[in-house]
């Protein structure tokens, strides 16, 4: 069965000009990934040039009540983006928010033992925030609606000392060793309420505080000048056991994917780091996926409920993406080898490309 070395984290995921890879049990201070020496074909170019190939994410993927959904920002150096989406699971209809930011110092803080990320805009206020000493991770927004989608206002909180609670960091070659890619991924039960506020033709619909479960993604990597990605995450319930997994494929992982990758089963706040896998989806976007590896422990298939599509220029930069709400099927095997076998269980995929 495949496995995986898990080490104690380094003082710093750069040290004398090279990064330190491997996946690591405890988060650094920070993520942090700047200071590579000539990570492009080996060029001596300025530190302040290769700097901006840096771009960042922010991800908070949740299911809470009937509703399941992600927050995400993304940090481009010159400028921001967020976005607040989720869906009602039972009918799969969207609710969609989105926000574009203007040039500041950082977007996505570097810091894992306190820090914030915030768009401060009254009409989509959405801050992600963690504070190691107080024992809190939590997700606030509040979103003004349109004649399409009512207003929303959501706030869950977790905590780091949650049994339930946990956290790897990975730094893997993107693709080669010259360049990196830095993650640090948490799963955590969450308590809070999401609710719909009144408007002219909708009433609202409140939610008392109650307990999920989410998962929460920051990451930095050189990026190429066209990168693609796919990303699926299930979250929920499986036989009175909480069951969360995040599996990724990429243009930028590197050849040798199995021994450094993000994807991750967390059962009962059990962590198991898995294999890398094959994401397709053979009849459009649309249709059934499938997600596989070569070491018989994932074998799934996602059906799409409903989608989001979205394609966004600004100036050199352009991004089109497909947000996804639906149904996994299929076995999972964890690192103890108990096989889980799933029908219905619910999730997200992201199909996202981008040029820069």
């Amino acid at each position: 069965m495949y496995s995986r070395t898990v080490s104690e984290s380094p003082e710093s995921i750069v040290a004398d000009g090279t990064a330190q890879f491997g996946t690591f049990s405890n988060p650094p201070q920070k993520l942090d990934i700047k200071g590579i020496k000539a990570p492009f074909g080996g060029i001596p170019i300025p530190a302040f040039l290769t700097n901006f190939r840096i771009k960042s994410r922010l991800a908070y993927m949740f299911s809470i009540g009937d509703y399941i959904g992600m927050v995400e920002f993304f940090d481009d150096k010159l400028f921001g983006l967020a976005e607040v989406i989720f869906w009602y699971r039972s009918t799969g209809k969207k609710f969609v928010y989105h926000t574009f930011m203007l040039p500041r110092f950082r977007f996505v803080p570097i810091r894992l033992d306190k820090a914030a990320c915030v768009n401060h805009k009254k009409s989509r206020y959405i801050r992600i925030s963690w504070n190691r000493k107080r024992d809190r991770i939590s997700l606030v927004f509040s979103v003004k609606g349109d004649a399409s989608r009512p207003a929303a206002t959501g706030m869950f909180v977790s905590h780091f000392s949650d049994p339930l609670h946990s956290e790897l960091v990975v730094v893997a070659p993107a693709p080669t060793t010259r360049r990196c890619s830095a993650s640090w991924l948490t799963a955590m039960c969450t308590e809070g309420s999401l609710n719909l506020l009144a408007g002219k033709k909708t009433p609202a619909v409140p939610m008392r505080n109650t307990s999920g479960l989410a998962f929460m993604v920051m990451n930095r990597t050189y990026y190429r000048y066209h990168s693609k990605s796919k990303m699926m995450c299930g979250l929920g319930d499986y036989e009175g056991r909480k069951l969360l997994f995040r599996f990724t494929m990429t243009n930028m992982d590197s050849e040798e994917a199995d021994d450094c990758n993000e994807n991750v089963v967390v059962f009962d706040g059990k962590l198991t780091p898995m294999p890398a896998v094959t994401i397709t989806h053979p009849f459009g976007s649309g249709k059934t996926w499938i997600v596989q590896d070569t070491e018989s422990m994932v074998d799934l298939t996602f059906t799409p409920v409903s989608i989001s599509k979205r394609v966004l220029s600004i100036l050199v930069m352009r991004t089109d993406y497909s947000a996804i709400f639906g149904t996994f099927d299929g076995v999972l095997l964890t690192g103890t080898g108990e096989k889980l076998t799933l029908k219905n269980f619910p999730g997200i995929v992201k199909k996202s490309r981008l040029r820069i």
